[in-house]
């Protein structure tokens, strides 16, 4: 009776111990994707910025290549 009792015991601590081990894993491996996640956004609003800050100065090219081109074409029909 008490070797059973002892066997449980060992498969009960052993089952516990391998949850422990998974949890870490688990703990570890989304401790990873938080940090690639802020990663991301960070680079995200890098984008957003440099998009931001880009969109002004396209247009304006793009109207002054627009008049450029128009006058050109005015100029040679």
């Amino acid at each position: 009776m008490e070797n059973q009792d002892e066997d449980k015991l060992d498969r009960i601590v052993e089952a516990v111990h391998g949850v422990s081990v998974q949890l870490e894993s688990l703990r570890t491996t989304l401790q990873q994707l938080e940090t690639a996640s802020l990663d991301h956004e960070k680079r995200l609003r890098s984008i957003e910025r440099w998009q931001n800050n880009l969109t002004p100065i396209l247009a304006a090219m793009t109207f002054v290549l627009g008049a450029s081109f128009t006058q050109v074409l005015d100029r040679l029909f």
